[in-house]
Order: structure tokens, then sequence, then C-alpha cells
């Protein structure tokens, strides 16, 4: 009987299927970034403009969503016409860099831990997980420098602003 060749990956996948970092055009990627950033901003004014506005002296939950939202869609704007009137060389862009996807889930993760185990700690492990996957940072200096973030968002919320976060178990 003949032996038979091992079958390896790269046999099995074909050179188009390749996983992320994916090449696209630089004005492309701008204009689609460009339009995700629009559409971000307008989902933040839509929400906010339910909420109270408050007033010039004392403006309410709703006033810096509503601001940063239009304020989202204004820049965006800019960036989208910059990248359709772009007169340079269409260079390739690699989209869908790790270090993106990992930011993205952390910043996913982020809402879903801050009522449980309360908002200076999900701050906290956030600056921890991008200090260690993205900065790759050492331990001691990840676990100092969380800790310095969460004591200084618990000075600006607390002590400045005086803003009770949720503190969670503890």
């Amino acid at each position: 009987m003949a032996e038979q060749a091992p079958v390896t990956d790269q046999a099995q996948v074909p050179p188009e299927a390749s996983v992320l970092p994916r090449r696209i055009s630089a004005r492309r990627g701008g204009m689609l970034a460009a339009g995700a950033l629009a559409l971000t901003g307008l989902l933040f004014a839509w929400q906010a403009w339910f909420l109270d506005l408050g007033g010039v002296g004392l403006p309410g939950p709703g006033f810096f969503p509503l601001a940063l939202g239009l304020l989202l869609v204004v820049f965006s704007a800019a960036i989208g016409v910059d990248c359709w009137l772009a007169r340079v060389k269409d260079e390739p862009v690699e989209f869908g860099h790790p270090q993106v996807l990992i930011t993205f889930s952390a910043l996913l993760v982020v809402p879903l831990l801050f009522e449980p185990l309360g908002a200076y700690i999900a701050l906290g492990l956030l600056s921890a997980a991008l200090l260690a996957f993205i900065a790759r940072a050492s331990l001691v200096l990840t676990v100092v420098w969380s800790v310095l973030g969460m004591a200084a968002c618990w000075y600006l919320f607390q002590e400045l602003l005086g803003v009770r976060l949720p503190i969670g178990p503890f």
C-alpha cells in the first residue's frame, strides 16, 4: 500500500480565506470607520434626546451624551469628507488586528461587570486586561497601575464630582 503525504492545514485552507488581519484600501477603510463612528454618534444623540437636557446653569443627564454624540457625528463627517477627497495614493491597510479585537471585547465586558463587581473593580479589571494583553506590561506594573487608576477614578467621581458609582459586593 502506498504511503500518503500528511495533510497540513495550509493545504486545506486557500490563501484567499486567510484569517484576520485583512487588507482593504485606506480610502474604503477610512470611509467605513467614519460611517461607523457617525452611526454611533447618532445613536448616542438619539438616546440622549429622551433624557432631561437641563438648563445652562445645571445640565441634565442627557446634555453631555447629546453633546458628545453630535461632536462625534461632526468629526466623523470631517474624517469621511477627508477620505473621500483624498488625492493620495490609495495603499492597502490591514483591518482586524488582534489588539483591536481584545480591546473591543474588554470594553464589552465592562458593562456586564459594572453593577455586580462595582465600578472601580470593573474599571480596574479593564485597565489590567489592557495593560497585560495590549501593552504587555509585567504583572507588577499591571497591578500597580490598575490600583492607581482605580484610586484616581474614586477620587475623581467620589471626591471631586460627588458622584457615587456602584461599589459592588465589597
